[in-house]
């Protein structure tokens, strides 16, 4: 299927390995765990062997296709199938630009997101936050094209937001897509921001759930279009680059606002404003507003503007580097 792959599994340790010109992924049968580029990744579900079929878990599948091929494939997981569309024609490494930012503050009207024991908002720190981030790039990057998704208190429904970004893809090349948002938790004592990308198969349950949390306010009529947007097969070049940026956003973030905010790390989940959103697109819980000492951070206008800081650094370290 992938000509460029090529599998090696010894019999005697059950130790296999795929390899492309692009690196290689190592494994052992019946572990959940897989290293690639020297790092270990822990698997929901181990690596199988019957009769002479290895089975590989979706998330060790979709790293493949993420890290170990150089174009663009097309891919859904989807009833127990992998739908996999390679284009006839590879397309070439290029190097990454950002020539247009959509930021995009979370909930907003009739729903607020979470709140603090004060009953203070999600969408008041969301709207914060990324109105800093406008400000900070239109005066430090008058060459890229900011826009905001909602510049006041208003509804937008989720896939009208991803429909406003994709407008931006169709006027202007190199897009990226930024949305702001603040965790919650049963105990107090939760904290931390995460950096999320889109994927169909989340880091852990607790990913799913928050993106189910995310998610709950998709609209009852969706606009055919963004229907059929939102149906298309994932880009690996796309979750490539998004994964990229995460780690650039997550990295810098850490830096800059830790131990204030500890970071949780990178992870993946299946966001509605991502999976409807055609470029490189990362969704930030920025910290806790359910922890009493993170929602006194959040709601500081001097630590929001750290935090709009710190997020434009991250953008910055993804622009400069190249896939």
């Amino acid at each position: 299927m992938l000509p460029e792959l090529s599998t090696k599994l010894k019999k005697y340790t059950s130790v296999g390995g795929i390899y492309t010109p692009q690196g290689n992924l190592q494994f052992r049968i019946g572990s959940s765990f897989y290293t690639l580029d020297g790092k270990i990744y822990k698997l929901p579900k181990a690596i199988l062997k019957k009769e002479d079929e290895v089975y590989l878990p979706l998330d060790m599948v979709e790293a493949v296709l993420l890290n170990l091929i150089a174009y663009d494939v097309r891919y859904q997981f989807k009833e127990g199938e992998l739908l996999v569309l390679i284009p006839k024609e590879t397309v070439p490494k290029r190097s990454l630009g950002v020539k247009a930012i959509v930021i995009d503050a979370g909930h907003g009207g009739k729903d607020p997101g979470t709140s603090d024991t004060t009953g203070y908002f999600e969408k008041e720190v969301s709207l914060g936050v990324a109105r800093y981030t406008y400000l900070y790039l239109r005066k430090y990057y008058p060459e890229i094209r900011v826009e905001m998704v909602r510049k006041d208190d208003r509804f937008v429904e989720l896939e009208d937001r991803s429909k406003f970004a994709n407008r931006v893809l169709s006027d202007t090349r190199d897009v990226i897509f930024i949305s702001f948002h603040c965790n919650a938790s049963l105990s107090e004592k939760a904290a931390g921001f995460e950096v999320y990308y889109l994927s169909q198969s989340p880091s852990t349950e607790t990913a799913r759930e928050i993106a189910l949390l995310e998610n709950r306010y998709i609209g009852k009529h969706k606009n055919p279009v963004v229907s059929q947007i939102q149906s298309q097969m994932l880009s690996s070049v796309t979750q490539r680059r998004s994964k990229k940026l995460a780690d650039a956003v997550a990295e810098q973030y850490e830096k800059d606002l830790s131990p204030e905010i500890p970071s949780r790390g990178v992870k993946k989940a299946d966001f509605s404003v991502l999976r409807g959103s055609l470029m490189p697109a990362v969704l930030v819980e920025m910290g806790y507003l359910t922890n009493p000492e993170e929602s006194k951070r959040l709601r500081d206008k001097t630590f929001q503007k750290k935090i709009a800081r710190s997020v434009i650094k991250g953008i910055h370290e993804y622009a400069s580097a190249k896939d």
